[in-house]
């Protein structure tokens, strides 16, 4: 597929993010034949984002939201914004390859194609894990799966393509047209966290493909904006309530009842005997929005084509 691209950037009060990553992305958009266009949502900063963005960087097409509306929101926005069907999700935090664009668009010649995302490194130089996310239901919960490096590149070079359950929010290029049809991010998980991990979920259960690239990659820098300016414990709080969100929206009814809350509350009074109330919080959170999680059940089984098991086993039978 050769067809344009819109890169689309949250902002909150990141001006020196803006100004150590954005030329990186300009280059690369730049670099990149048919046009791509860049849209950065400033998304009520308090700093001097706006005037940085208008006079450091003229180029970009600017959204403002006047008050602080949180990540997913900022990100409809810029879809919103876009005139092209492939957006490039990024964050501020996130330092390019010149070659990225190129590197990940041929994957829409397939018209199933949801997402594709790159190799993400730390500033290190670190792979980090989530880049192809591997999944299996374990022990009452969602578990992560390790994976080589070297064997995600040799299955790479081997023609074949790597699944993934869901793109990272903060460097996958999607399909515009598929990301409305899905309703976007669910709002259940503002203000922060698991939006992304829940779209690409509910799009491989519409009958919609994830893939991870690891011949192109990006720098995910350790400090973005949410660790910044807001209390890591809140963060773990939602964190939190958001993993048990997404389980209980996307798990069998056996799965939760017979595992995932056994093992949770088992979990939380371990917890609680070492006086760590967070999660409790979190849990309680979580309760507090089960009418929405059955609703947002009943939304998904009208459109879904398969189980959450059903894809967990595509992605891994492609990666063993």
């Amino acid at each position: 597929m050769s067809a344009p691209v819109t890169v689309v950037i949250p902002n909150f009060n990141g001006t020196k993010l803006l100004r150590k990553n954005l030329p990186s992305v300009l280059k690369a958009a730049q670099q990149y034949v048919p046009p791509a266009y860049v849209i950065v949502v400033d998304d009520g900063s308090k700093d001097d984002s706006v005037q940085v963005l208008r006079t450091e960087f003229p180029e970009i097409k600017l959204v403002i939201h006047e008050q602080n509306k949180g990540f997913a929101e900022a990100v409809h926005s810029g879809i919103a914004a876009a005139e092209t069907e492939l957006i490039m999700l990024l964050n501020s935090d996130v330092n390019v390859e010149k070659d990225l664009l190129e590197s990940l668009v041929h994957y829409f010649d397939n018209p199933d194609t949801f997402s594709v995302n790159p190799l993400i490194y730390d500033e290190a130089g670190v792979s980090k894990r989530h880049s192809w996310n591997l999944r299996q239901f374990k022990k009452g919960s969602l578990k992560l799966l390790d994976w080589s490096l070297g064997k995600a590149e040799t299955i790479r070079q081997s023609g074949n393509q790597l699944p993934t359950l869901y793109g990272h929010g903060g460097s996958m290029m999607l399909r515009r047209s598929m990301f409305q049809s899905l309703g976007g991010f669910h709002p259940i998980y503002k203000p922060f966290y698991s939006e992304d991990y829940d779209l690409g979920i509910r799009a491989w259960r519409r009958g919609w493909s994830s893939f991870f690239e690891p011949n192109v990659s990006i720098v995910h820098q350790s400090i973005g904006s949410i660790r910044e300016h807001v209390k890591m414990q809140y963060v773990k709080c939602i964190r939190r309530r958001n993993r048990y969100l997404l389980e209980w929206i996307h798990l069998t009814p056996s799965q939760l009842i017979f595992s995932a809350i056994p093992f949770s509350l088992l979990q939380l009074l371990g917890e609680l005997l070492i006086f760590d109330k967070t999660n409790l919080k979190g849990f309680l959170l979580a309760i507090t929005k089960i009418p929405e999680v059955m609703l947002a059940r009943r939304e998904i089984n009208k459109t879904q084509t398969m189980s959450l098991n059903d894809v967990l086993n595509i992605i891994n039978k492609k990666a063993n």
